[in-house]
């Protein structure tokens, strides 16, 4: 079977073992007044959420059983709790049951939406006396269209499309994307120019293909980015209640916005670099490898490691070395297969079967400090992003995550079996025949894990 059919094949089977849909992020945890909860009329709402909320883009509408909408201020955080957001209520409220529908959006980019109730007493008792500073301007109220609200329901949150088909689609491209130019990049610095017996001729070769690949991958991470963007702005106008947002505002005012916004002109800067580097101009493979750091860094920042409310910069680190560290095994062994092997083949003379050895031994502990660093930066994450070990196969963000930890273990195994018993066999005919077999399911397996990514990136842990 050739690597382009396995690949093919892995990435049906990643679109059937991922769910089309998942839980919303930034859920709330608790609230004050709290749901259900029967109170004197409050002067504060508060509300604590999973993730790290959008201040700006988190708000709240409170009303009575009759529609009638009372005034809150615009939101205000607390500076020493980054996942709680107070509104100040402008008037006393009368006795009687009120909905607090609230919105907001993660750090990450996702919005989430729900509600929930609470009821007034007419005693005075519980009335809270605390404040907002009266910097805080207070916000228009809306009359909503539709005034019958039904209390039947105490508390309800709802997930807008946060981890659509498409848009965990379009993370997936973007991760796979990155991972290629960083791939390149490590085929170039670290296996082509440290294998002896290539000869100068190939090399040359081989560093122009990488150039052409890294043009190509450095083409998907912008047209993603830009995808994500379209998707983003518009998962925004879909939720109700919430601020219409243009493209353009969701990049300049929004911290994930803000990580696309790098990610794009990294990818455009490697893509310049990679074109310049196809004619020799000193320098370009420097100004590539810059950029490539630089890409490594965008996913943890628009992703859970940013909007995560424990250990938030040692996340960021985990996640860039987890990607530098997929990146350096699993896009460089797709540049050692789809690039260094097929032109020594074609080119190698009667001691091909050697340069493809010396490749592959080149590659391969790399390959090995690589994957390690995949395995504990993975592990450290689980560690942050789960409470406890039944929540992978009790919560939607671990079951999923298991499905990776599988694929990444096989994909692992296979790797070992191909160091142990395919690579003392490649001064042969035979033994490359089985490489590029085992290499091309291990292949097929990164583009699964790359899929399985995109849909986890997609749900709050």
């Amino acid at each position: 079977m050739t690597i382009s059919r396995v690949m093919r094949v892995a990435a049906v089977v990643g679109l059937v073992l991922c769910p089309a849909q998942a839980r919303a992020h930034a859920r709330l945890t608790r609230s004050e007044p709290a749901s259900g909860s029967r109170v004197g009329s409050p002067q504060i709402i508060r509300l604590w959420f999973s993730e790290r909320p959008e201040i700006t883009l988190t708000g709240v509408t409170v009303t009575n059983g009759s529609g009638r909408v009372f005034v809150v201020s615009l939101p205000q955080p607390n500076s020493s709790d980054p996942l709680e957001v107070s509104f100040a209520v402008s008037a006393s409220l009368p006795a009687g049951k009120y909905k607090v529908a609230w919105r907001t959006v993660a750090s990450d980019g996702h919005p989430s939406r729900g509600s929930f109730t609470f009821v007034v007493l007419s005693t005075p008792a519980a009335v809270a006396t605390e404040s907002l500073p009266r910097s805080r301007a207070i916000a228009k109220a809306i009359q909503p269209a539709d005034t019958g609200i039904s209390f039947d329901s105490a508390e309800v949150e709802q997930s807008d499309g946060s981890a659509s088909v498409s848009s965990s689609l379009a993370r997936a491209l973007s991760f796979g994307g990155i991972l290629i130019v960083i791939g390149v990049i490590a085929f170039n610095l670290l296996v082509v120019a440290r294998s002896d017996r290539i000869g100068s001729e190939l090399v040359w070769r081989m560093e122009s293909r990488a150039a052409v690949v890294g043009i190509a991958a450095s083409i998907l991470v912008i047209i993603a980015g830009f995808v994500r963007i379209y998707l983003e702005a518009r998962m925004m106008n879909d939720m109700p209640g919430m601020q219409r947002m243009t493209m353009t505002d969701m990049v300049m005012h929004t911290r994930w916005g803000f990580a696309l916004r790098l990610e794009i002109i990294a990818a455009f800067l490697a893509l310049i670099s990679f074109a310049i580097a196809i004619p020799r101009v000193r320098g370009a493979w420097l100004i590539a490898s810059l950029s490539a750091v630089v890409l490594a860094f965008t996913p943890a920042l628009a992703g859970h490691a940013a909007a995560t409310p424990r250990f938030t910069t040692m996340m960021i680190a985990t996640d860039f070395l987890h990607v530098l560290g997929a990146s350096s095994w699993l896009g460089n062994l797709a540049c050692v297969m789809l690039i260094g092997v097929p032109i020594i083949l074609r080119n190698g003379g009667d001691e091909r079967w050697q340069s493809v050895a010396a490749l592959v031994n080149t590659f391969s502990p790399i390959a090995i400090a690589s994957a390690t660093i995949v395995v504990l930066s993975g592990l450290t994450a689980s560690w942050v992003h789960l409470e406890r070990i039944s929540d992978l196969w009790t919560t939607a963000y671990g079951q999923m995550l298991f499905r990776k930890l599988v694929f990444v273990a096989v994909t692992l195994a296979i790797g070992a079996y191909n160091f142990r018993m395919v690579q003392p066999q490649l001064l042969k005919a035979e033994g490359n025949v089985r490489l590029r077999r085992w290499t091309a399911m291990e292949l097929g397996l990164g583009v699964i894990i790359i899929l399985i990514t995109g849909f986890l990136t997609g749900i709050a842990p």
